[in-house]
């Protein structure tokens, strides 16, 4: 029976050990990328992308460092084969997913405990992104929870701010790779709340150049009477750790 969802997921090949560990799991609903582009070609991709960097960055040692250790790691490591790689889709439940405002999450009213989606939201426009919690506000039980990662393109002081827009301003909108929201703690919880959520921020950065950081088990009383509380407790399913985080809690009534 599904439970929890991820929205706009990785490749579950993709993904670290300490990450499929979480995931491989027939509670979960994964929606999420098509099938990869070819090695060659994503490794293309990532270079050009760690030059883009170069210039975001003004470090020489960044973009060397960075294109040589995948360089290094692509030759080195053994890649899942055809079979390991189906035993991985066999344990979990993956669907390729796109989302345009107005779609409708193919799940009943009140029946998933647990929603989780990291770096998704930036790639849609704010009112896609407002129909979009919407839709999960309405899929999940009451004192279920949806956890959101995304960038702090604007304020973040332990790295600098994002681009505008990212990752090129060559690139155009209608790209599923574009950026074309950049949120704030101050966006994010807004539109958390607009969709029905008691928002809770645990990672950002807010207008004084604070970068907060929040253990859900430091404000467990938050989540009393949530569910999946190991879930809400753990942060080993989060890849990258320095980004925005925000929990939405379904309230008992909007």
């Amino acid at each position: 029976m599904i439970t929890k969802l991820q929205l706009g997921a990785s490749r579950l090949e993709d993904l670290e050990v300490r990450v499929l560990q979480t995931f491989l799991d027939k509670t979960w609903m994964h929606f999420g990328d098509p099938e990869p582009e070819s090695e060659n070609l994503r490794l293309i991709r990532y270079m050009a992308f760690n030059f883009i960097e170069l210039f975001r960055r003004h470090s020489v040692s960044y973009i060397i460092n960075r294109t040589f250790q995948k360089l290094f790691t692509n030759k080195r490591k053994t890649k899942p084969s055809q079979l390991d790689v189906a035993e991985i889709y066999s344990q979990t439940n993956f669907r390729d997913f796109y989302y345009k405002k107005g779609d409708s999450l193919p799940f009943n009213n009140d029946s998933i405990n647990f929603i989780f989606s990291e770096h998704f939201l930036e790639h849609l426009f704010f009112d896609e992104s407002l129909s979009l919690l919407r839709e999960c506000y309405r899929i999940l039980k009451p004192f279920g929870v949806i956890r959101t990662s995304v960038p702090d393109a604007d304020l973040r002081t332990y790295e600098p701010p994002e681009p505008l827009g990212f990752p090129d301003v060559k690139l155009p909108f209608t790209s599923p790779a574009k950026h074309k929201t950049r949120w704030s703690v101050y966006s994010l919880a807004e539109a958390i709340e607009i969709a029905g959520f008691k928002a809770i921020p645990l990672h950002y950065c807010n207008s004084s150049g604070e970068y907060i950081k929040v253990k859900p088990s430091d404000i467990a009383n938050s989540y009393e009477d949530c569910l999946d509380q190991e879930l809400i407790f753990d942060f080993t399913y989060i890849q990258r750790m320095d980004s925005l985080i925000v929990d939405g809690v379904k309230k008992t009534s909007k």
